[in-house]
């Protein structure tokens, strides 16, 4: 009996290895490659639905910045997503996108982590500190709101926190391909994006695959 689990636990394995590299080997979602869906795929625009849970937002952040508050993570994973979707945001792109602003947390430039600004507004360089909110929530709903209005041209679901949102031409951004140039001057910006949600897929594709051999 115990050679015959130990058979099938190296089979999951290798099953969960291969799926692994072959997440890795998927391309970005998009509605003209019609064999493919958002479920499937992770997707590069700005005002399409999230597909990441809160648990796999916590599980990508502490993976790469395993000394954070595993509640604060939480938290802030479940506010992405509620922020999101209230302003039909892509809640995995605006995720990721604070995930690389900020280092994963670390606070590495000129913004540190009392200001609550998860998405660098208003630092232009090095010597610039950028805007300051009074709590997460805010510093989120700004984020989700500048992103909104580089992409989409619909109005506001909530009062308007995010004070540099007036100096964007609206809709100029529509997927991450955009920003460029426009969000950041760095030419990689979206392919730094294109990766951490190659990543964050793979941590959705794993999680799924862990629940469904019960493996935990």
């Amino acid at each position: 009996m115990k050679k015959k689990n130990r058979i099938f636990q190296l089979a999951a394995l290798l099953f969960f290895i291969l799926l692994s590299i072959y997440s890795f080997a998927n391309e970005p979602y998009s509605p003209f490659t019609t064999n493919h869906s958002a479920s499937n795929y992770f997707s590069v625009y700005i005002m399409d639905p999230g597909q990441s849970t809160a648990e796999d937002f916590s599980a990508l952040l502490l993976f790469y910045n395993p000394n954070l508050d595993t509640s604060m993570v939480e938290s802030l994973a479940k506010t992405y997503i509620d922020e999101s979707q209230k302003e039909g945001v892509n809640q995995d792109i605006a995720f990721i996108q604070m995930c690389l602003e900020t280092g994963f947390l670390t606070y590495t430039g000129s913004i540190k982590a009392q200001q609550n600004n998860f998405a660098g507004l208003g630092a232009i360089n090095k010597n610039e500190k950028g805007e300051q909110f009074p709590d997460v929530q805010t510093g989120v709903r700004a984020h989700i709101q500048h992103l909104k209005a580089y992409a989409s041209t619909l109005d506001l679901s909530h009062e308007l926190v995010d004070v540099r949102f007036h100096f964007i031409k609206r809709g100029i951004a529509p997927t991450i391909y955009d920003l460029p140039g426009k969000w950041a001057a760095d030419k990689e910006y979206a392919l730094k994006l294109e990766d951490l949600l190659s990543r964050l897929f793979l941590f959705r594709t794993q999680s799924n695959l862990r629940v469904a051999l019960g493996i935990y």
